[in-house]
């Protein structure tokens, strides 16, 4: 019987494939927790507004939420992406994530720079 349960995990897991992270995919991770902590801090200052009407609900009742949440979507779509990775499209969808974070976080360092250049003015 222990040997046919064993069997059965290993039929579960081999079906799936061994998990793995590209780099394009820690990238999208690591990026991912860049914008929420750029985000959080200029919420947090009062100099900028979150758009998004779920991530604003969700900063409205807490911070801590507000970075679990944005956490949890962006990694539960990347784990569904990693599992499907041998479609092309998955690849395409998971360097797309990583380019648009990328992209977000140069805003982010740019507003940032903005911020410390204009900082006399804003105090």
């Amino acid at each position: 019987m222990a040997a046919t349960a064993q069997q059965q995990g290993q039929g579960f897991w081999t079906g799936l494939g061994a998990f793995y992270l590209s780099p394009a995919s820690v990238a999208l991770l690591v990026l991912n927790l860049l914008d929420g902590l750029f985000t959080l801090t200029f919420l947090q200052l009062e100099v900028a507004e979150e758009l998004n009407p779920l991530m604003r609900l969700a900063y409205e009742r807490s911070p801590l939420l507000f970075m679990v949440a944005k956490l949890i979507i962006v990694n539960a779509g990347l784990s569904l992406l990693c599992v499907h990775r041998a479609m092309r499209a998955s690849r395409l969808a998971i360097r797309a994530g990583a380019v648009i974070y990328a992209v977000i976080n140069v805003y982010h360092l740019a507003f940032l720079a903005h911020l410390l250049r204009h900082w006399n003015h804003l105090i």
